[in-house]
C-alpha cells in the first residue's frame, strides 16, 4: 500500500504544479496557499480523527508540522512562481536526492543494493522525462533558473526527513492533524508578506476564472500531502521520495491521453525507467 500511495502522490503532483502555475498568471502564490490551508482543515482534520490522533504527543508534532508548513508547503508554492514550470520542475524533481541523503544521516534508513539500483532508475527516469527539449538563453542567464528550484528541493528534502522521523514515532494521522493547524499562521503570514487580502466568497464567485486554477491546485496539493504522509507511515522515505518525484512521467501520460500531444523518445525511455524502478522497489520492499 505504501508504494500505491507514493504513486498517487506523483499523479496528484502532475495536476498540482500545472494548475498552480496557471493560477499565478492572475493571483499571488499566497492566495493559492490560503485555499490550500482551507482544504487542509476540511480534509486532513476529519481524516486524521478517523485514523487516530495521539493528542499527548501533539505538542511535539506541531513543531515539526510548522517546519513542514513553511519548507515543504508555502516555500514550494513560492518557488514555482519563479520561472517557467518546465524548467523549475526539472531541478525541483531532484528533491529525492536530498531526502535520501538526510534520511540516511538523520533517520538511519538503510536500503539493499537492489533497492538502491531501482531508486537510481526512478531518479534518472524522472530527470530524463522532465528535461525540456530546449532551454532559452534568456532563462539560462537568470540565476533563479537554478537557485530557486534547488532551494526548494533542499527545503523539501530536509522537511520530509524530519517529518518522516516524527511520523515513525507517532502516526501519519497525528502529523496531518498538526499540519492542518500549523498552516493557519503560516498562510496568514504569507498573505501579509505579499500584501494580499483574504478572498471573500463573493470575490471568488465573481472572479471564478481567475481563482479556479488556484483552488484546483490547492485541492491537489492537499491530496498530495495526504498520500505522501500515508506512504511515509508505511515504507522508508528513501523509497517514497523518488517515486513521488516521478510526476513528470504522469504528465507525459496525461498529455498523450487527454491532449493528444506527441511524445519524444526520451520521454518514453524516462517513463520506462520510472516504471521498472517503481515496480521493482515495490517487489523488493518488505
Amino acid at each position: 500500500m505504501g508504494i500505491l500511495f507514493a504513486v498517487l502522490t506523483a499523479v496528484s503532483q502532475a495536476i498540482l504544479w500545472v494548475s498552480l502555475k496557471k493560477s499565478y498568471e492572475n493571483l499571488k502564490p499566497s492566495i493559492a496557499f490560503f485555499f490550500d490551508m482551507l482544504f487542509g482543515i476540511l480534509l486532513w482534520v476529519p481524516f486524521s480523527l478517523l485514523m487516530g490522533v495521539d493528542f499527548p504527543r501533539l505538542g511535539a508534532v506541531f513543531a515539526y508540522a510548522l517546519i513542514s508548513a513553511v519548507l515543504s508547503e508555502a516555500f514550494v508554492f513560492y518557488v514555482f512562481s519563479k520561472g517557467e514550470v518546465s524548467y523549475t520542475s526539472t531541478i525541483f524533481s531532484t528533491y529525492p536526492l536530498f531526502t535520501i541523503f538526510f534520511s540516511i544521516i538523520l533517520n538511519g534508513e538503510r536500503l539493499t543494493l537492489v533497492q538502491w539500483l531501482l531508486v537510481f532508475l526512478v531518479v534518472i527516469g524522472t530527470i530524463v522525462v522532465s528535461l525540456p527539449t530546449k532551454i532559452s538563453r534568456s532563462e539560462l542567464a537568470k540565476k533563479s533558473f537554478i537557485v530557486w528550484p534547488l532551494l526548494g528541493a533542499l527545503a523539501v528534502g530536509i522537511s520530509d526527513t524530519l517529518s518522516k522521523g516524527i511520523i515513525d514515532q507517532t502516526s501519519a494521522g497525528t502529523f496531518l492533524f498538526g499540519l492542518a493547524f500549523a498552516q493557519i499562521p503560516v498562510s496568514l503570514g504569507y498573505l501579509r508578506a505579499e500584501r494580499q487580502k483574504i478572498p471573500t466568497l463573493t470575490t471568488v464567485q465573481r472572479e471564478w476564472k481567475s481563482y479556479k486554477f488556484a483552488i484546483l491546485g490547492a485541492l491537489m496539493n492537499t491530496l498530495t500531502v495526504l498520500f505522501l504522509w500515508l506512504s511515509f507511515s508505511m515504507i522508508p522515505a528513501s523509497i517514497v521520495s523518488p517515486i513521488t518525484a516521478s510526476y513528470p512521467g504522469f504528465v507525459v501520460i496525461m498529455a498523450v491521453v487527454w491532449l493528444k500531444e506527441k511524445v519524444l523518445r526520451k520521454d518514453y525511455l524516462g517513463f520506462l525507467l520510472i516504471l521498472i524502478g517503481t515496480i521493482g522497489v515495490s517487489y523488493f520492499s518488505p
